[in-house]
C-alpha cells in the first residue's frame, strides 16, 4: 500500500507503517496550517488499521526532521484567542497521535525543535541518529512564545519538572547524547540505518524483547518535585535564576514558569487550557515580534550570499596568526577547535607562552562541563604550535594578523608577509578601528587583503566584521565570508572607514557615557540606566572590561577620523593618562577586589562638579540617540547598505537587546521625528556637534519613512 497527498507519504511493510513528512518544494519540514490538516486526516486513517501494530513517523529530508511550526504563521496572528485557539487545535491533533492503537515511533534524522519535538513528545518512544545535525529541544522561548503544543504539558511529565524547567526556560537545544542522557530521546543508531533500526526497535518492542526503562528520578528531584513544599522551592528559585539571566525583560520564560506550575495536579484538559492561554497572552506582544525579525535577521545572515564569486580556497586548512595577545591566542584556540592547523608567530617565547595559556583556559572550561576528554582538548592543542620566526608560514592558506593597534606595527607586518606566504595566500588584519586600504597598499596582493574582526572573548562573541576595501577581490571576499562561517561566526561585510560599524557605533555610546559621567551623573546610575534598556552591562562597566586605554586609543582614532562630534571626552583622556586601564589592572571607573567591584572614587574626582541635573529618560536617550544618529550616517556613507546589517553587527556584536529587534528596528519603533526633535533639543542644551541629527535621519523625520522602509525599497537581508 502507498499513497501520496502533498506533505506525507505512507507506506507499509508488514505489521509496521511508515509516515514520511516530506514538505514539498522546501528543505525543511515545519508544521504549518495546511501540514497539520494533512498529519490530522492521516491519523485518522491510521487509527481505523487494525492490522498495522507500529507506526514510525520519519523525514524525507536529509538533516531536518522537523524544524518547528510555521513561524510565519505565528507572526501572522493578530489577537490572543485566535493564538490560544490555533495552540489548542495543534494539541488535539498530536493528542490524536497519542491515542492512536498502535505503537509510535518518532524517528528523528535531523533537527527536531518546537512543535516538531512537540510532536515526538506525543509518540510512545523517540530515536535519533548521532549526526551534528540532530538537534533537539523546545526553543519558542527565543521568538518570545512558549511550547505551545503539548511541551509544557507532556516534556514534565516525561523527564521532570526540574529538567523540563532546564530546557524549556532558556529554550535550550540539546545534541543527540545529550538528549539521550536527559531522556528526551529513548535510542541512538548509527545515522546510515536508522530507519532500518528503528524498524528493529519497533519489532522488538512488540515482541517485547525490549523494553525502554522510563527515566528514574534522582533522590533530590523526588524531595523537591514529590510534595508542594518541595515544588515551591523548585519554582521559586527558578523564577531567580531566569530574573537573574533576563532581568526581566523577557517575559516568555516567566510566563512558562507559570504555566507549569499551574499545570502541576491539573488534569490534561486543564493543563491543556492552560498552556494554550500562556501561548495566546505571548503570541502578540511586541517583544515576541521584535524577536521574530531577529530569528528572520538570523536565517538570511547565516545564508546570505555577500558575492557571486566562489571562494579561492575552501575550506581552509592551514592558517597564521601574527600576534600572541589575548586576541591571537583566541584566534588559535578558535582555529584549532575547528580542526585547522594553525602557526602562531610572535616577537618571544613568553608571548607565546601567553597565547597558549589563553587557548588552553578556553579548553579548561569544555572539560569542566565534560564537553571534551583530555585527550581530545590535547589533540587539538597540538594543532597549535608557536614559532618567533615566520618559519611554517609559506604554506599556509590564510594569514590573520591580531598585532597591536598601531598602524605602522601592522603595514611592516604585512610587508613581511608578503614575501614569505604563498602567493594565493589571503591576508586578514583583525584590526577593530584602523583602515584596511592602507595595510593592503603595503603589500603587492591588494586584492588578497581584507579586514577580520573578531570580537573579544573570541571563542564566545557570535559576530565577525569582514572589512572589504576597493581592491579586495570578490574572490577574496568568499574566501573570508566562507572561512568566517567554517569557524562558526555569523559574517557582515562592511565598507572599510575608520571604525567600521559596530566599534564606530558602540564608541560613540561609550563616549557620550563618559560625557555624562563628567557632567555629574553617578557611575552606577549610568550603568543601571543601560540594562534597565535591555543592554548586557553599563557603558562604564563595559569600558572596564574592554579596558579603558583600547577604548581611549580607538576614540582618539575615530575622533581623528570624524572631528567635533567623535571628540573624545576630557574626562576619558584623564583616566588614560593617570594609568587606569580598567578591569584587568584592577581598577578602572571601579575598583576589583576578587569579584567584588566598588566605584572608583579616584576616577570620581577627576571629574568637574555637577554641571546638569538630568532625568533617566534624557540620559538614556543621549546614550541610545547618539548610536542611532552615527548608525544612519554609517548608511548615508554607504559602508552598509541595509538597516538589517546594522542590526545584526550590534545585536551579535555588543549584545544590543534583541527584544527590542536591533537598534535601527527600535528607532523606528520611535520614529524619526520624536528622535531628531530630542537630538535637536541636546544640540541647544548640551552640545552643538555631537547631536546633530545626520542628514538621513532629517529627511526620513520630514517624510514619515522608517530605516525598514527604506531598506524595503533597496537592499533586502
Amino acid at each position: 500500500m502507498s499513497t501520496t497527498i502533498n506533505y506525507f507519504n505512507f507506506t507499509t511493510q508488514d505489521e509496521l507503517g511508515i509516515l514520511e513528512f516530506n514538505t514539498p518544494e522546501s528543505t525543511a519540514n515545519v508544521l504549518g496550517s495546511a501540514a497539520l490538516t494533512e498529519f490530522d486526516q492521516r491519523l485518522n486513517e491510521i487509527a481505523r488499521l487494525t492490522n498495522m501494530k507500529a507506526l514510525l513517523i520519519t523525514s524525507g529530508k536529509q538533516s531536518i526532521f522537523i524544524a518547528g511550526a510555521d513561524i510565519r504563521e505565528i507572526e501572522s496572528i493578530s489577537n490572543a484567542k485566535e493564538a490560544s485557539d490555533k495552540s489548542a487545535l495543534g494539541k488535539q491533533i498530536f493528542d490524536k497521535l497519542e491515542r492512536l492503537p498502535q505503537v509510535t515511533i518518532a524517528v528523528i534524522n535531523g533537527a527536531c525543535l518546537g512543535g516538531g519535538y512537540e510532536l515526538a513528545l506525543a509518540c510512545h518512544y523517540r530515536v535519533a541518529g548521532f549526526a551534528d545535525s540532530v538537534k533537539i529541544g523546545l526553543p519558542e522561548i527565543k521568538l518570545g512564545v512558549l511550547p505551545g503544543f503539548g511541551g509544557c504539558v507532556r516534556l514534565p511529565k516525561s523527564i521532570g519538572i526540574a529538567n523540563a524547567l532546564s530546557i524549556i526556560l532558556p529554550g535550550k537545544i540539546l545534541d543527540p547524547r545529550d538528549a539521550l542522557k536527559m531522556g528526551l530521546v529513548d535510542r541512538l543508531f548509527y545515522d546510515s540505518i536508522l530507519v532500518e533500526e528503528a524498524m528493529k526497535f519497533a519489532r522488538n518492542i512488540l515482541a517485547k524483547r525490549e523494553k525502554v526503562q522510563p527515566r528514574k528520578k534522582t533522590l533530590v528531584e523526588r524531595l523537591l518535585e514529590g510534595n508542594p513544599p518541595g515544588r515551591s522551592f523548585l519554582f521559586r528559585q527558578a523564577r531567580k535564576n531566569v530574573l537573574r539571566s533576563t532581568s526581566g525583560h523577557y517575559p516568555a520564560p516567566l510566563v512558562a514558569l507559570d504555566v507549569i506550575q499551574n499545570t502541576v495536579g491539573k488534569s490534561y484538559a486543564e493543563a491543556s487550557r492552560i498552556e494554550s492561554e500562556g501561548f495566546g497572552k505571548l503570541c502578540v506582544t511586541e517583544i515576541s515580534r521584535n524577536l521574530i525579525h531577529v530569528f528572520y535577521l538570523d536565517e538570511a545572515y547565516r545564508k546570505k550570499s555577500w558575492t557571486d564569486a566562489k571562494p579561492s580556497q575552501s575550506p581552509i586548512r592551514k592558517a597564521g596568526v601574527v600576534g600572541a595577545g589575548v586576541m591571537g591566542g583566541g584566534i588559535a584556540q578558535l582555529l584549532a577547535q575547528k580542526n585547522i592547523v594553525c602557526r602562531i608567530k610572535d616577537l618571544n617565547n613568553q608571548a607565546l607562552a601567553l597565547a597558549l595559556k589563553t587557548a588552553r583556559k578556553v579548553y579548561e572550561y569544555s572539560l569542566k562541563r565534560r564537553k571534551l576528554t583530555s585527550g581530545q582538548v590535547d589533540a587539538q592543542m597540538s594543532l597549535i604550535s608557536p614559532t618567533t620566526t615566520y618559519t611554517g608560514f609559506a604554506n599556509v592558506d590564510v594569514v590573520v594578523e591580531a598585532v597591536v593597534e598601531r598602524m605602522n606595527v601592522k603595514k611592516q607586518v604585512f610587508r613581511e608577509l608578503d614575501d614569505v606566504v604563498q602567493p594565493d595566500a589571503c591576508l586578514f588584519t583583525n584590526t577593530s578601528s584602523l583602515r584596511v586600504t592602507e595595510m593592503a597598499d603595503s603589500t603587492k596582493r591588494p586584492e588578497k587583503v581584507c579586514g577580520f574582526h573578531f570580537f573579544n572573548p573570541v571563542h564566545r562573541m557570535p559576530l565577525l566584521e569582514i572589512i572589504r576595501t576597493e581592491k579586495t577581490s570578490d574572490e577574496t571576499l568568499a574566501t573570508a565570508v566562507a572561512f568566517a562561517r567554517q569557524l562558526g561566526k555569523m559574517p557582515i561585510v562592511v565598507a572599510d572607514k575608520e571604525g567600521f560599524i559596530v566599534n564606530r557605533i558602540l564608541l560613540s555610546y561609550t563616549n557620550e557615557a563618559a560625557y555624562l559621567f563628567q557632567e555629574g551623573i553617578d557611575t552606577e546610575r549610568l550603568d543601571r540606566i543601560a540594562k534597565d534598556f535591555g543592554m548586557p552591562m553599563g557603558p562604564m562597566e563595559l569600558a572596564d572590561e574592554v579596558g579603558v586605554d583600547i577604548g581611549y586609543h580607538v576614540a582618539a582614532i575615530l575622533e581623528g577620523a570624524f572631528g567635533a562630534r567623535m571628540k573624545v571626552a576630557p574626562v576619558l583622556k584623564k583616566v588614560y593618562e593617570a594609568g587606569i586601564f580598567g578591569k584587568k589592572s584592577g581598577n578602572g571607573f571601579y575598583v576589583y577586589k576578587g569579584k567584588q567591584k566598588s566605584v572608583n572614587s579616584k576616577v570620581v574626582r577627576m571629574r568637574p562638579a555637577a554641571t546638569f541635573t538630568l532625568s533617566d529618560d534624557v540620559t538614556r536617550k543621549r546614550m541610545i540617540y547618539t548610536m542611532i544618529n552615527e548608525a544612519s550616517r554609517c548608511l548615508e556613507e554607504g559602508i552598509v547598505g541595509c538597516a538589517s546589517t546594522i542590526d545584526v553587527g550590534m545585536i551579535y556584536g555588543t549584545g544590543f537587546p534583541p527584544f527590542r529587534g536591533g537598534l535601527l528596528k527600535y528607532a523606528d519603533s520611535i520614529g524619526a521625528k520624536s528622535i531628531v526633535a530630542d537630538l535637536q533639543e541636546f544640540q541647544t542644551r548640551f552640545d552643538q556637534h555631537r547631536f546633530e541629527p545626520s542628514p538621513l535621519l532629517m529627511k526620513m523625520a520630514g517624510s514619515g519613512t522608517t530605516f525598514y522602509d527604506k531598506q524595503n525599497k533597496a537592499e533586502k537581508p
